[in-house]
């Protein structure tokens, strides 16, 4: 586990900017979370370092190195130091604007050199391989290069943010990196069983991320069906992921009976496990920052809570998991 990152962590409750990308088209077809004010976005970043907080996951990919510019732009006008800086590399697009998967050691330097100047910093505390293959075949794949970058002083340690849960326990098998970024919240908890029980589970720093299950845990899908815009990509879910994610949440209508609503519980949920160090969630506005922040103040949810929970969700959609 990356000991600086410990040690520099001020809070646990992390700032996911995947929503300051914007809509993010790819191919033509939104990746993102649709359109973003870039002066509400800095005044977010803002409250979140006055809040005490200050880890920040961003990816080069993210409206192709929007959201790590609008984070140097907010560092700037604070004078922000010691912040933690997590982004990602991997998925870039041709010159033809076609996404491609790279995760050469030449992008790889590439990439970092991007995201250092984007960012305005000298050095990443951590970076990422965005989203590969969970049949990713890590027997093959060279990590001298992020090493050589560690002992060049422009990372501070490397890892993987996965794409499954299966994903990622294939980097452990592998032993690869010591950062893992994983799916863990209220609606899927797989991680528990299948990641942090591992041999070498102490070995990496857990970055968890949708911790409100790409927004699901709302409190207003209880009585209503969400409406997405057009403009970003939740709006074309598969039929089956959606209505599994509203029938599953309105199971846990009880969280919203619990201090700060649902949302907060569900941050709270998250935070409980001790074998995460640091959890994600996307913040728009200063409001969401100061809503968020309660989820660490009013600290871990009680284990009859926490059962009670796993009882109302005890697993994942079926078509989610591996064909065996």
């Amino acid at each position: 586990m990356p000991v600086s990152i410990n040690e520099q962590l001020t809070s646990r409750l992390g700032f996911g900017t995947w929503q300051f990308g914007g809509p993010n088209i790819v191919n033509g077809n939104p990746t993102g979370w649709g359109q973003v004010d870039k002066t509400e976005a800095i005044r977010a970043v803002h409250a979140a370092l006055d809040e005490g907080i200050n880890f920040f996951d961003t990816a080069d990919s993210y409206g192709r190195g929007q959201a790590e510019t609008i984070l140097r732009e907010a560092f700037a006008q604070k004078s922000a130091t010691n912040t933690l800086i997590c982004t990602k590399f991997g998925n870039r697009q041709t010159p033809a604007g076609q996404p491609v998967q790279d995760y050469s050691a030449a992008y790889l330097t590439e990439a970092v050199e991007a995201s250092l100047s984007r960012l305005g910093v000298d050095t990443l505390d951590i970076m990422l391989l965005h989203s590969p293959p969970d049949a990713f075949d890590w027997s093959t794949y060279d990590p001298k290069p992020f090493d050589d970058l560690v002992q060049a002083g422009k990372i501070r340690s490397y890892g993987v943010s996965s794409r499954s849960i299966y994903g990622a326990r294939r980097v452990m098998e592998a032993g690869f990196g010591n950062a893992l970024e994983v799916i863990y919240n209220a609606l899927d908890s797989r991680a528990e069983g299948l990641l942090f029980t591992e041999p070498n589970a102490n070995d990496y720093f857990f970055i968890g991320r949708v911790p409100l299950a790409s927004g699901f845990l709302n409190p207003a899908y209880l009585t209503q069906d969400p409406v997405f815009s057009t403009d970003e990509y939740r709006h074309y879910l598969p039929e089956r992921d959606r209505n599994w994610l509203l029938e599953s949440m309105r199971k846990l209508a009880f969280l919203n009976e619990e201090p700060g609503g649902m949302v907060i519980s569900a941050l709270r949920f998250s935070l409980s496990n001790d074998a995460i160090g640091v959890v994600i969630p996307g913040m728009r506005n200063e409001r969401q920052v100061a809503a968020n922040r309660q989820a660490e103040e009013l600290g871990p949810l009680a284990p009859d809570f926490l059962a009670r929970i796993r009882q109302a969700v005890p697993d994942v959609a079926e078509h989610w998991k591996p064909k065996a």
